[in-house]
């Protein structure tokens, strides 16, 4: 029985080694990126996910330098800075019921702001309203820099 029971788990602890290396290389691979305003920033589109009416969107910014870089998102409450497009329509960060934001949450004070550590990243997501089935892709638009252009959506039913 014993035997058994650690043959068992030995053999769910190396499925489990296995897979992971093909998971993190899959997550690597980012949809869209895009080089910002503050130099040595990078914006990677790393899941863009449209189900139910939704459109989840997250972004790993990516430090490229030796050094921390301070990285201001939000400011003073300004989450629509932050939006897509798609089509000839806007779309603004969904709000819940209480009119905040269903996004990577500010501090007190409406800000996100982070310190990238050197050769390092952070993460931001948000959930949009979902453009129409036939739209296969957006422009997303962040305070930091230019559009990125061309991220594809990946429906999930």
């Amino acid at each position: 029985m014993q035997r058994t029971l650690f043959g068992a788990l030995a053999a769910i602890v190396l499925a489990a080694a296995t897979s992971i290396p093909v998971l993190a290389q899959t997550a690597d691979k980012p949809l869209a990126k895009r080089d910002l305003d503050q130099e040595g920033i990078v914006a990677e589109v790393i899941e863009s996910i449209r189900k139910d009416g939704v459109l989840t969107v997250r972004v790993r910014f990516r430090n490229t330098t030796d050094k921390p870089i301070k990285f201001l998102l939000v400011h003073s409450g300004r989450y629509d800075d932050n939006y897509i497009s798609a089509g000839n329509t806007k779309y603004s960060i969904i709000r819940d019921s209480g009119r905040n934001v269903v996004a990577t949450p500010t501090d007190g004070g409406g800000w996100i702001e982070t310190t990238i550590k050197a050769k390092s990243t952070w993460s931001w997501w948000a959930k949009f309203p979902a453009p129409p089935a036939d739209q296969k892709s957006y422009t997303l638009y962040l305070k930091v820099g230019p559009p990125i252009d061309d991220v594809p959506i990946v429906d999930k039913s």
